[in-house]
């Protein structure tokens, strides 16, 4: 416990020296979830918070979600790079999710 609790404060403070925002009460960033042995972490749009259904989409609404398709894409690549050269292991789940472990005991 003291363990996952020590990494997702180290990840925090990394994240945020380097500039990347987290999200604070549904609010667009980051969002960091401890987990047993590491860590879940990604980008949440604000648009992926608000609940909506659409009957009938149009090339708009394709387009905006491709942009933000592009956009996780992008900042997951960013985050990825950045974690790893910091001494951290990071692996891209199916459901969008990066999975952070540290690498070595004593990295970071």
């Amino acid at each position: 416990m003291d363990r996952d609790l020590e990494l997702i404060r180290k990840v925090r403070h990394l994240l945020t020296a380097e500039g990347f925002e987290l999200a604070e009460n549904g609010s667009e960033g980051l969002v960091l979830r401890a987990e047993p042995d590491g860590l879940l972490l990604r980008w949440q749009p604000r648009e992926i918070l608000r609940p909506v259904v659409l009957a009938h989409g149009d090339d708009a609404d394709l387009e905006s979600r491709t942009e933000l398709a592009g956009f996780q894409a992008a900042i997951h690549i960013a985050l990825s790079a950045l974690l790893r050269s910091a001494g951290y292991k990071v692996t891209e789940q199916d459901d969008g999710w990066l999975w952070v472990t540290r690498l070595l005991p004593d990295a970071a």
